[in-house]
């Protein structure tokens, strides 16, 4: 009878034996993940299929589960976008420093008969913009394309052809001046006109190729400006030789904010950039009508 009991103990436990060794009771063992699936839907009815790629293997494992969940180096969830490891996160391209060359497109000056008194030296009129901070969001699976926006300033100065002419506000109508009348001298330097702008920006921004740290990218969008500050300056010789600077400060009847389209086209931290404003300079029927458009060269970091 011992003999017969022992006898069945042993076939009964011969299946455990047989089993694979090269099976873990455990299938994540030696991985640094945690696998939890919910237990909301367990019925056999329940067909569907998540498929899930890990970091740690390159095999693929399928589970017929309604949800689940992998906790660890990376974390991946039904119907939302994660980074992978195989793409580099996105950056957008904004904060840095920007410097181009500033001059008037689609000009009317039919309320002063024809006198383009603010013509520019585009070759002596820049904007400076320092963008001191960003934000990128990004909207794919690979990392590439996605929104960009942040806080910068722009510093235009707009240096004028005509060195002899330059504005101001009188009657609440902007208007040319004399600068050979009103300084009494015949040794005028340099006139020009400066703008200071707080810029926000919104850009959408590609960047290939995704799988690299190294990429070239195109952004486009909008950037508004609430003007901070604006003045005139004048540097000129008084009838003995001495040297003057003469400024004027005011709001110069200009809009208190603008709203430019922006491009920019550049490879890791070098940028070509360009800029359109869409917004006239001046109020309505207040001076001429003015669009300034800029190109130039920055530094992004």
């Amino acid at each position: 009878m011992k003999i017969l009991l022992i006898s069945l103990i042993f076939l009964s436990a011969l299946p455990m034996f047989a089993q694979d060794p090269g099976l873990s009771k455990d299938t994540l063992t030696g991985t640094q993940e945690l696998l939890i699936i919910s237990n909301q839907q367990v019925e056999p009815t329940d067909t569907s299929r998540i498929r899930i790629l890990r970091d740690t293997s390159d095999k693929q494992k399928e589970n017929t589960v309604t949800e689940l969940f992998i906790l660890g180096k990376n974390a991946y969830k039904k119907g939302h976008v994660y980074k992978n490891s195989r793409y580099p996160g996105f950056k957008g391209h904004w904060s840095g420093f920007y410097y181009g060359f500033v001059n008037f497109a689609d000009t009317d000056y039919a309320m002063y008969e024809g006198d383009k008194f603010m013509e520019l030296d585009w070759s002596h009129s820049f904007a400076l913009q320092f963008n001191v901070f960003k934000h990128s969001i990004n909207l794919v699976p690979r990392n590439n394309f996605g929104l960009v926006w942040g806080v910068g300033f722009e510093y235009q100065r707009l240096r004028f052809e005509d060195n002899d002419r330059s504005i101001t506000c009188e009657d609440h109508q902007i208007i040319p001046v004399d600068l050979h009348e009103k300084l009494n001298s015949t040794n005028i330097k340099r006139s020009s006109f400066k703008n200071l702008y707080l810029t926000i920006p919104l850009m959408l921004e590609l960047q290939l190729p995704a799988a690299s740290h190294h990429r070239f990218y195109v952004s486009g969008g909008v950037m508004g400006g609430l003007r901070m500050h604006s003045k005139t300056k004048i540097i000129y010789k008084d009838t003995e030789g001495d040297r003057h600077k003469k400024k004027e400060k005011g709001n110069f009847n200009m809009v208190p904010f603008k709203a430019d389209v922006i491009g920019r086209i550049g490879f890791n931290c070098l940028t070509i950039w360009g800029s359109y404003t869409l917004t006239n300079m001046f109020k309505a029927d207040k001076g001429p009508e003015l669009h300034a458009y800029t190109i130039g060269l920055g530094l992004s970091f």
